[in-house]
């Protein structure tokens, strides 16, 4: 059986190959490659940083030594959130899964994405971008330990004041040095300006890591967040807690009652009509499927996410389980009418449909 399946898989793959035809899919009455309609998925990306300050070694000694006011003396951290975005994706639907066997009639060339969700036939379709759904990046320079400058007198002073003190005699030498070069004055002046470059650069590096034992330092360091919203296929979503969000601590979960809440409203906006089904209708559908390509019509949805204070999303999409399934005829995949057809992996619904 597995033999048998990756070599249809194969002959999917290639050009020119032999005809095939789909039929609903029923577990163990044939053998052949099923391939799925989607149900969407909503993703919310929440952007946000945390700006943390750290108090240095000497903050106290900071306008004795080096004339400073309004350094940092406490820890603390601060969370904002910056924007949230959607976007939609499709995961396999079970109750949407059909069959391609091989045989003598109907479409050839059927392509699926990588969760087994139709997305062309007769012809390709883009690679799906995958977008990075967890992140994090730092902004304000790499950090050097202050500790690689200081020297054994520093190292071994007696008192915290008393290393204070010889610090920032070292950060005022390191200070005069700078200005001898850029004024050309410095003893054993490098004779090229790549080189005075790098040497500055380098007293600029020692100066700023000594300098923060007594200033202190600023990090922000940004953070991407994903959540994942199943539309409800029954009835609309009202004032449901997506996460919460806390200027101390960050995003939450929803369970977290330490943040504030933000919240999604879903509302099927009713724009595709869903056939009273009978008996009869059933077993024409049926029909219908086993000879064609099946494919949705996704409904319209508003989305809304929103705080207390401010509203971050409001727009609408196509959304699969508010929609219908549908089948595209056999007659369309004859060798004399072939088309080509392109899907939304998200939605299952049509993108493009082409005659050859």
């Amino acid at each position: 059986m597995k033999k048998l399946i990756t070599a249809i898989i194969l002959a999917l793959a290639t050009p020119g190959m032999a005809q095939s035809i789909l039929n609903s899919f029923f577990p163990g009455t044939s053998e052949g490659v099923t391939y799925y309609l989607p149900d969407t998925r909503i993703n919310i990306t929440v952007e946000a940083y945390c700006v943390t300050q750290t108090p240095g070694e000497f903050y106290s000694y900071a306008e004795r030594f080096l004339h400073m006011k309004n350094v940092i003396s406490e820890a603390s951290n601060r969370w904002e959130m910056t924007d949230i975005k959607s976007s939609c994706e499709g995961v396999p639907c079970k109750e949407k899964s059909y069959m391609i066997s091989l045989n003598s009639s109907t479409a050839s060339n059927i392509r699926l994405n990588d969760k087994g969700i139709i997305n062309a036939i007769n012809t390709t379709l883009p690679d799906e971008q995958v977008s990075d759904k967890a992140k994090s990046s730092q902004s304000g320079g790499n950090r050097t330990d202050a500790s690689q400058y200081m020297t054994e007198e520093m190292l071994t002073a007696t008192s915290t004041a008393k290393m204070a003190e010889l610090t920032a005699k070292e950060i005022y030498a390191i200070r005069e040095s700078k200005l001898a070069i850029t004024r050309g004055q410095a003893e054993n002046m490098p004779s090229d300006g790549a080189a005075i470059s790098l040497l500055l650069q380098e007293l600029e590096k020692q100066e700023r890591a000594l300098t923060e034992m007594f200033t202190g330092r600023t990090d922000t360091v940004y953070h991407s967040y994903s959540f994942i919203i199943a539309p409800e296929e029954i009835h609309d979503t009202t004032k449901a807690v997506l996460f919460r969000f806390s200027h101390k601590l960050g995003v939450v979960d929803k369970e977290n009652l330490a943040g504030e809440p933000v919240y999604y409203n879903i509302k099927d906006l009713k724009t595709v009509e869903h056939p009273v089904v009978d008996e009869t209708a059933k077993k024409k559908t049926a029909k219908q499927q086993q000879d064609g390509i099946c494919y949705n019509i996704p409904g319209r949805a508003r989305l809304e996410v929103y705080s207390r204070t401010k509203t971050y999303i409001e727009t609408e999409m196509a959304i699969a389980q508010f929609g219908i399934t549908e089948t595209l005829a056999k007659t369309l995949f004859s060798k004399s009418n072939a088309v080509r057809v392109l899907f939304d992996t998200a939605t299952g619904g049509i993108i493009s449909i082409k005659r050859n």
